[in-house]
């Protein structure tokens, strides 16, 4: 029987192959797309034989389950020090487009929401998830904004259009000629809707 030493160390074996398996992922959706994300390429881009990525991840749809919720735990991941928190409305409108959305991770993440679209398993596995996510970023919208004049339904309502927006922005990125065009319609749109929200 092993000590309690042993399985300690075991363990934390295992999170660092998860973690690695995991990184590799998130780049391999990045740059090849959902399609060509394999269990074979994963493996090598991490360093591992594919029986080795199979002994955490046994399927494709058990990695990609994974990574989703992976991905989908970082906006609740971040430092919030005082130091960290923005000072105005207009910073922290602005603050998801540079520090999540418009980076390799939330590309990766799309490319599994896509694929999902279609892949009732994948769907199912990762649909209580998203909803989970969904209601904690509406929850972590009012805890941060409230509304000028309105109601706590109208900053869900204007939060939730934001991550819509910069959503949309990430997809229609490749078919944009201009690099700085998205950082100008978030720009935008934070200066429409800064004057209907203050920090909480």
């Amino acid at each position: 029987m092993k000590t309690v030493e042993e399985l300690g160390k075991q363990q934390a074996k295992s999170l660092r192959a998860q973690k690695a398996i995991a990184d590799a992922t998130i780049k391999c959706l990045f740059e090849k797309g959902y399609g060509e994300t394999t269990l074979t390429r994963v493996a090598a881009m991490a360093g591992f034989s594919k029986g080795a990525l199979q002994h955490h991840f046994p399927s494709k749809e058990d990695l990609m389950t994974a990574t989703a919720d992976t991905l989908l735990s970082r906006p609740f991941a971040q430092n919030s020090s005082p130091e960290s928190k923005p000072k105005t409305v207009e910073e922290a409108l602005s603050r998801p487009w540079k520090k999540m959305t418009n980076t390799p991770a939330y590309r990766a993440l799309l490319e599994i929401l896509i694929a999902a679209r279609t892949d009732d398993k994948l769907q199912d596995r990762i649909s209580d998830n998203l909803h989970r996510w969904n209601k904690a970023m509406d929850e972590q919208s009012l805890e941060h904004y409230q509304s000028v004049g309105g109601t706590d339904e109208d900053v869900v309502a204007l939060l939730t259009m934001t991550r819509s927006l910069m959503r949309g922005l990430v997809i229609q990125d490749r078919y944009s000629e201009d690099p700085t065009e998205n950082e100008r319609h978030v720009q935008r749109w934070v200066k429409l809707i800064a004057p209907q929200l203050k920090l909480r």
